[in-house]
């Protein structure tokens, strides 16, 4: 095989490469925001002692809400 032909090789690998990266971030945050935040962080506690804080009413209508806005 010709230099030429080596370059070539490399450059495709290097796509491929950074094609797969760039996927595998897209689908972690595409997991985290279809799931939410996970019982560790902070930013889930701070949701859980706003949500307590919150009436009844409110925690309905947020979740009518959510519903609603999710594809089926």
């Amino acid at each position: 095989m010709r230099k030429r032909d080596w370059a070539f090789v490399a450059a495709c690998v290097a796509g491929a490469l950074l094609f797969g990266v760039w996927s595998f971030q897209m689908g972690i945050a595409f997991h985290r925001s279809q799931h939410g935040a996970t019982d560790l962080s902070s930013s889930h506690r701070r949701s859980q002692d706003d949500a307590s804080a919150r009436s009844p009413a409110r925690l309905e209508a947020d979740d009518g809400d959510q519903q609603a806005g999710q594809p089926r």
